[in-house]
């Protein structure tokens, strides 16, 4: 059995398969202090959801990423468009809910709603285009331009600009993980720049010409005794709606997909019973969390896990461990479609900072689980194609690509 001091939890070989890692802090040292690394680990469901509801204690103004700031040179980048402002996810009461109160006008449940059977009309067109072939590199042909094309449709984006959606959100994540280069980086500012003058005059044409879309919502959302949102902020939500858009549930529909092939009696069930669906996903949230963890900071000192923790310490919360705890999730390692509390689990977070977009997120996975389900037999891993590496990330977890086969299908 490993120890906490067997690993780097920053080296490619923990993330790519962290959860080794994750049981022996949540059996040796559920609040861990990573040598040299300058932040805490939480790895335990019940501190984690302490955390995540304490906002007197714990602040959320602490960069989403490994790194606390950017360097000088990407932060001379950045200023060439808007500088980043504390809205959504790097944010606290009281100002936090002004913006999660104008932010919601956009994200009713009647705009998600909706967007099903849009949802529904890609999902077909997307299985049209390989259904043929009797095989599919799920990632790039199915999961990625899903959620990609029902977010930019809501935005309102002509399908033209979408091939540029993808490069944005990537470069948006790319940073947090920790594990680019400072080149790298460099690039990424500048596709942020790119991203909010294109959005900042998508913006100045939705003030004349409204259409029936987010952008529209978000300018014109109103609380009362709140001021309206000024360019720099829906710049900034707007770049936390594509990448909370398209990635994660990128991410979902691959690692649900690898799950149910890797346990045939699950997917199975499944198939045979569509309403179980929606409980599947969320037993993929729990197992397979696409956000492995966010960061936050001590406002004071305090203690949490028996730990004494120094105020103005960065703590990352592990939702992906939080997730295996077997204390909340018996036999948390398995992976059981059926199970009667997956939906407790902590992939969207909690309290106040609960993910916007969870409710569209699970919409999309169903839609695509029902469509992939019902239009494709034998489901199966491609032979001798498949690595199942991760996109090298401390923050997000992803399959770079996952080959399937398949009998001939059914007619939609």
């Amino acid at each position: 059995m490993s120890s906490v001091s067997d690993f780097n939890p920053l080296a490619p070989e923990t993330v790519e398969c962290p959860y080794p890692f994750y049981a022996a802090m949540r059996r040796e040292a559920p609040v861990y202090q990573v040598p040299g690394a300058g932040f805490f680990i939480v790895s335990r469901y019940q501190d984690i959801e302490k955390v995540l509801l304490d906002t007197e204690t714990f602040t959320s103004k602490t960069g989403p990423g490994v790194r606390k700031e950017p360097s000088k040179e990407v932060m001379e980048i950045l200023s060439q468009g808007w500088l980043p402002v504390d809205t959504l996810l790097t944010n606290d009461p009281p100002s936090h809910r002004r913006y999660r109160g104008l932010v919601n006008k956009a994200f009713t449940p009647r705009r998600v709603a909706l967007l099903e059977p849009s949802i529904r009309t890609i999902a077909n067109e997307l299985v049209d285009a390989f259904i043929a072939d009797g095989q599919v590199e799920l990632v790039s042909q199915f999961a990625v331009p899903l959620p990609l094309t029902v977010i930019a449709n809501a935005l309102g984006v002509p399908s033209a600009d979408q091939a540029h959606f993808k490069r944005w959100s990537d470069d948006a994540v790319a940073p947090l993980g920790g594990m680019i280069t400072p080149e790298r980086e460099i690039a990424c500012a500048k596709s942020t720049v790119e991203f909010q003058r294109y959005f900042a005059a998508k913006l100045d044409e939705r003030r004349t010409a409204p259409q029936d879309d987010m952008l529209t919502d978000l300018i014109n959302a109103r609380i009362e005794g709140e001021t309206p949102l000024d360019t720099g902020e829906m710049l900034n939500i707007l770049q936390q709606v594509l990448v909370a858009g398209n990635e994660t549930t990128t991410s979902l529909i691959a690692s649900a997909m690898l799950l149910l092939l890797h346990n045939p009696e699950q997917l199975a069930t499944v198939g045979a019973d569509h309403s179980r669906i929606p409980n599947c996903v969320e037993e993929a949230l729990r197992s397979e969390s696409p956000v492995q963890g966010l960061f936050r900071m001590t406002k004071v000192d305090t203690e949490l896990g028996g730990v004494t923790i120094p105020a103005g310490s960065r703590l990352v919360l592990m939702y992906a461990s939080g997730n295996r705890d077997d204390e909340k999730f018996p036999q948390a390692d398995g992976f059981d479609a059926c199970r009667a509390n997956a939906k407790d689990h902590l992939a969207f977070g909690a309290g106040i900072h609960y993910c916007l977009g969870a409710a569209l997120a699970r919409l999309e996975a169903k839609v695509a689980f029902e469509t992939l389900l019902g239009r494709l037999h034998n489901i199966r891993l491609a032979e001798d194609k498949n690595d199942y590496l991760h996109t090298p990330s401390f923050i997000l977890r992803g399959l770079k690509a996952l080959h399937l086969e398949f009998d001939q299908a059914a007619a939609a």
